[in-house]
Protein backbone atom coordinates (compact mmCIF):
# COMPACT_ATOMS: atom_id res chain seq x y z
CA UNK A 1 0.00 0.00 0.00
CA UNK A 2 1.23 3.64 -0.84
CA UNK A 3 1.62 6.27 1.70
CA UNK A 4 -0.56 9.57 0.59
CA UNK A 5 0.46 13.12 1.95
CA UNK A 6 -3.01 14.58 2.71
CA UNK A 7 -1.63 17.96 3.44
CA UNK A 8 -1.62 20.29 0.86
CA UNK A 9 1.59 22.21 -0.40
CA UNK A 10 1.66 25.93 -0.25
CA UNK A 11 1.16 28.29 -2.98
CA UNK A 12 4.44 30.03 -4.45
CA UNK A 13 2.20 33.13 -3.44
CA UNK A 14 1.73 32.45 0.05
CA UNK A 15 5.48 32.16 0.64
CA UNK A 16 5.92 34.62 -1.01
CA UNK A 17 3.35 36.62 1.10
CA UNK A 18 5.21 35.38 4.59
CA UNK A 19 8.64 36.36 3.45
CA UNK A 20 6.66 39.96 2.88
CA UNK A 21 5.37 40.15 6.33
CA UNK A 22 8.42 38.51 7.88
CA UNK A 23 10.42 41.50 6.05
CA UNK A 24 8.02 44.29 7.50
CA UNK A 25 7.79 42.88 10.98
CA UNK A 26 11.86 43.11 10.59
CA UNK A 27 11.72 46.70 9.39
CA UNK A 28 9.53 48.05 12.31
CA UNK A 29 11.43 46.46 15.08
CA UNK A 30 14.53 48.35 13.25
CA UNK A 31 12.24 51.61 13.19
CA UNK A 32 11.49 51.59 16.83
CA UNK A 33 14.41 50.64 18.01
CA UNK A 34 15.86 53.70 16.01
CA UNK A 35 12.88 56.15 17.20
CA UNK A 36 14.17 55.32 21.20
CA UNK A 37 17.79 55.72 20.75
CA UNK A 38 17.26 59.18 18.97
CA UNK A 39 15.07 59.87 21.53
CA UNK A 40 16.94 59.03 24.85
CA UNK A 41 20.28 60.53 23.28
CA UNK A 42 19.70 63.97 21.60
CA UNK A 43 22.46 65.45 19.31
CA UNK A 44 23.89 68.29 20.91
CA UNK A 45 23.05 71.56 19.01
CA UNK A 46 25.51 71.81 16.02
CA UNK A 47 26.89 68.50 16.23
CA UNK A 48 26.06 67.23 12.40
CA UNK A 49 23.04 68.48 12.92
CA UNK A 50 20.91 70.21 9.68
CA UNK A 51 19.89 73.87 10.08
CA UNK A 52 16.62 74.63 11.51
CA UNK A 53 13.98 75.38 8.80
CA UNK A 54 11.92 77.70 9.43
CA UNK A 55 8.37 76.84 9.79
CA UNK A 56 5.37 77.62 7.71
CA UNK A 57 2.31 78.91 9.06
CA UNK A 58 -0.88 79.69 7.16
CA UNK A 59 -3.83 81.89 8.73
CA UNK A 60 -7.10 81.96 6.94
CA UNK A 61 -8.57 85.38 7.55
CA UNK A 62 -12.20 85.86 7.49
CA UNK A 63 -13.77 87.68 4.64
CA UNK A 64 -15.47 91.01 4.96
CA UNK A 65 -19.15 90.53 4.91
CA UNK A 66 -21.08 91.86 1.90
CA UNK A 67 -22.14 94.92 1.45
CA UNK A 68 -26.22 95.40 2.21
CA UNK A 69 -28.14 96.68 -0.78
CA UNK A 70 -32.10 97.93 -0.77
CA UNK A 71 -33.86 97.61 -3.29
CA UNK A 72 -37.10 99.86 -3.01
CA UNK A 73 -40.16 98.47 -3.23
CA UNK A 74 -42.49 99.58 -6.52
CA UNK A 75 -44.89 102.11 -5.35
CA UNK A 76 -48.44 100.88 -4.55
CA UNK A 77 -50.70 101.72 -7.20
CA UNK A 78 -54.82 101.09 -7.76
CA UNK A 79 -53.45 97.46 -10.33
CA UNK A 80 -55.00 99.80 -13.16
CA UNK A 81 -52.38 100.20 -15.77
CA UNK A 82 -51.93 103.75 -16.51
CA UNK A 83 -52.80 104.88 -20.04
CA UNK A 84 -50.42 105.27 -22.38
CA UNK A 85 -50.93 109.06 -23.85
CA UNK A 86 -49.72 108.81 -27.58
CA UNK A 87 -47.07 111.41 -27.77
CA UNK A 88 -46.93 114.83 -29.56
CA UNK A 89 -42.74 115.04 -30.33
CA UNK A 90 -40.94 112.24 -32.16
CA UNK A 91 -37.44 111.63 -33.98
CA UNK A 92 -36.16 108.90 -35.89
CA UNK A 93 -38.78 105.27 -36.17
CA UNK A 94 -42.15 104.04 -37.09
CA UNK A 95 -45.19 104.82 -35.08
CA UNK A 96 -48.40 104.08 -35.32
CA UNK A 97 -50.96 106.78 -35.25
CA UNK A 98 -53.71 107.21 -32.18
CA UNK A 99 -51.42 104.64 -30.17
CA UNK A 100 -47.29 106.21 -30.58
CA UNK A 101 -48.61 109.65 -31.64
CA UNK A 102 -51.40 111.80 -32.04
CA UNK A 103 -53.83 112.53 -35.08
CA UNK A 104 -52.73 115.48 -36.33
CA UNK A 105 -50.28 118.00 -38.70
CA UNK A 106 -46.43 117.95 -37.93
CA UNK A 107 -43.96 120.53 -38.48
CA UNK A 108 -39.86 119.96 -38.75
CA UNK A 109 -37.55 122.70 -38.87
CA UNK A 110 -35.23 120.49 -41.55
CA UNK A 111 -32.48 117.68 -40.71
CA UNK A 112 -31.18 117.25 -37.24
CA UNK A 113 -27.72 118.76 -36.46
CA UNK A 114 -24.98 116.28 -36.92
CA UNK A 115 -27.30 113.95 -39.14
CA UNK A 116 -26.46 113.66 -42.75
CA UNK A 117 -28.49 116.58 -44.00
CA UNK A 118 -31.67 115.12 -45.43
CA UNK A 119 -35.08 114.87 -43.60
CA UNK A 120 -37.43 111.95 -44.59
CA UNK A 121 -41.39 111.18 -43.38
CA UNK A 122 -43.73 109.05 -44.82
CA UNK A 123 -47.44 108.43 -44.19
CA UNK A 124 -47.96 104.14 -44.56
CA UNK A 125 -51.61 101.84 -44.71
CA UNK A 126 -51.21 99.43 -42.22
CA UNK A 127 -52.54 97.08 -44.94
CA UNK A 128 -52.81 97.23 -48.55
CA UNK A 129 -50.21 96.54 -51.72
CA UNK A 130 -48.72 100.12 -51.82
CA UNK A 131 -48.36 100.80 -48.09
CA UNK A 132 -46.90 104.88 -49.18
CA UNK A 133 -49.83 106.98 -48.81
CA UNK A 134 -47.56 109.91 -49.00
CA UNK A 135 -43.79 110.49 -48.21
CA UNK A 136 -40.91 113.69 -48.79
CA UNK A 137 -37.11 113.82 -48.60
CA UNK A 138 -35.80 117.33 -47.97
CA UNK A 139 -32.82 119.04 -46.76
CA UNK A 140 -35.06 121.89 -45.37
CA UNK A 141 -38.46 122.54 -43.11
CA UNK A 142 -40.98 119.53 -43.71
CA UNK A 143 -44.87 119.18 -42.85
CA UNK A 144 -47.34 116.64 -42.88
CA UNK A 145 -50.72 115.50 -41.39
CA UNK A 146 -51.10 111.93 -40.10
CA UNK A 147 -54.55 109.85 -39.70
CA UNK A 148 -55.83 107.32 -36.87
CA UNK A 149 -54.98 104.25 -37.87
CA UNK A 150 -52.29 104.74 -40.44
CA UNK A 151 -48.49 104.66 -39.91
CA UNK A 152 -45.81 107.54 -39.97
CA UNK A 153 -42.27 106.70 -40.86
CA UNK A 154 -39.65 109.56 -39.85
CA UNK A 155 -35.61 109.54 -40.44
CA UNK A 156 -32.87 112.23 -39.72
CA UNK A 157 -35.46 114.62 -38.46
CA UNK A 158 -37.59 115.42 -35.31
CA UNK A 159 -41.31 116.58 -35.57
CA UNK A 160 -43.43 118.53 -32.82
CA UNK A 161 -47.53 118.77 -33.03
CA UNK A 162 -48.60 121.96 -34.72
Amino acid sequence: MTSTNWSPTPHASSRNAFRLVAGLAVALTLGAGVGVVAATHPRAPGAGAAPAVPATVTVTAEAAPAPTVTIPAPPVTSGRAAAATPADRFADGTYLVGTDVEAGSYRSPGPAPGGNGHCYWARLRAVGASKIVADQLTTGAARFTARKGEYVQVAGCEFTRG
